[in-house]
């Protein structure tokens, strides 16, 4: 990757999320009223759901069968089913048996049929998965693929990650580091390589900028955080949509944490150009203001879902405030999906950054922001995050909640351990 450069500039990152009690109810509240344990350092501890989802008609195992939890229909829930074995795959494959696979954002939406596109029924959601490669394709051994490693993927196309079995594509997988556990190998690639490829190519972090990083419920947002402070050496100042997650990111090495205050920012911002003697004054400063707005909007009630969890509003722009200074803002953001529609005339809309974009048309450097985040992690430079723990039988539970975020940190499906009930992991 390319190394920061030295000099220093006022940078603001904004990942963006809904108030503490907004139009989604308390998630934790909720929550807490299953039965969720807490892992303290390191150790599981596990008790029983007792809501009606625990209750739902699992089949029995089949020999020479796999399971998988399919979208049978827009309703928001899967169906737990014993499914035939795989038909051979191409050279270019490889099949995985899954450990862990998380929910994503746009698993979430597919389900409800609220995506950009109509998936076609059935359907195995799911494509950031790991596991252990069963079989592997000539392409595949080409590269140095064996049965028996450990590997994550992106399945960004296929899909199919919430499943015991799941055939994926070489150019999709990457071998996991011995040192790097597999349940947080699950939630490394998808967010640390969106808010990699976006600093380092999109915006350019230089060593020592004053970065203000606008989390909310976004876990590329803890990614960007992370990455910033860990690997640009950047002061980081978090805003975060409440208390728990200012720790959270607190516990990353941020420069500073903070719950999100409208009110306050701006002056906040100020203050930080003041002590960088970067000469910028807010007051008259309307495409400023129109920009933020685009990042902050998702904090008011009435926020849809589709806008709070489309995994293309992660956007990027460049603000010069001055010749001395500039602020960058990142995020998820109100984005413009309809680049045919007219803007309202008080409106500022934003093309989002999309990852599987740069699959397609830059795959080298698509394929080396995941070694480079992997090698991140192996160093013990940056430490993904995951809030909850649920076994496969409950993974309808985890799409709820899931759907009803409260925290950044994502939800982990335990393909293996298929009873277990949801432990809370947020460390």
């Amino acid at each position: 990757m390319t190394q920061p450069r030295h000099k220093s500039n006022l940078w603001m990152l904004a990942l963006v999320a809904l108030p503490e009690e907004g139009v989604y109810g308390n998630y934790w509240e909720r929550l807490m009223r299953r039965s969720v344990t807490i892992r303290a350092k390191g150790t599981f501890v596990q008790e029983t759901l007792t809501d009606d989802a625990s209750k739902n008609n699992i089949p029995t195992p089949e020999a020479g069968k796999f399971q998988a939890a399919r979208l049978n229909k827009f309703d928001g829930s899967l169906v737990i089913e014993n499914m035939e074995p795989l038909k051979t795959v191409q050279s270019s494959e490889v099949v995985i048996d899954v450990h862990y696979c998380t929910i994503n954002p746009c698993d979430v939406l597919l389900s409800q049929n609220m995506y950009t596109y109509e998936p076609k029924l059935p359907i195995v959601l799911g494509h950031e998965l790991v596991g252990e490669l069963v079989h592997v394709g000539k392409d595949a051994q080409d590269k140095g693929y064996k049965i028996g490693d450990k590997v994550i993927a992106l399945n960004k196309e296929r899909y199919g990650g919430f499943a015991e079995l799941c055939v994926a594509e070489v150019c999709d997988i990457w071998k996991i580091p011995s040192n790097i556990n597999c349940l947080d190998a699950t939630c490394l690639l998808n967010d640390y390589m969106t808010a990699l490829i976006a600093l380092e190519r999109v915006v350019t972090i230089d060593e020592d900028d004053t970065i203000l990083v606008n989390i909310g419920f976004s876990s590329p947002g803890l990614a960007a955080a992370d990455l910033a402070t860990n690997i640009f050496r950047s002061q980081v100042i978090a805003i975060c949509a409440n208390n728990d997650d200012a720790a959270l990111i607190r516990d990353k090495g941020v420069f500073a944490s903070l719950t999100y205050n409208e009110k306050k920012l701006v002056k906040y911002i100020e203050k930080i150009a003041s002590e960088k003697d970067i000469k910028v004054s807010f007051n008259d400063d309307i495409y400023f203001k129109k920009i933020l707005k685009c990042f902050t909007s998702v904090y008011k009630n009435g926020t849809s879902l589709t806008n709070l969890l489309h995994e293309d509003n992660f956007a990027v722009i460049i603000h010069h405030l001055s010749r001395e200074g500039r602020i960058v803002i990142a995020g998820a953001a109100a984005t413009q999906t309809n680049t045919q529609s007219e803007p309202e005339a008080d409106s500022f809309s934003i093309t989002g950054f999309n990852i599987s974009e740069y699959r397609k048309k830059n795959p080298d450097i698509y394929r080396q922001a995941g070694e480079d985040v992997l090698h991140f992690c192996e160093e013990g430079l940056i430490t993904p995050t995951h809030s909850l723990v649920v076994g496969f039988y409950k993974i309808n539970d985890a799409l709820h909640l899931s759907s009803n975020p409260k925290t950044s940190a994502k939800v982990v499906i335990d393909i293996k351990n298929k009873e277990i009930d949801a432990i809370k992991t947020l460390k």
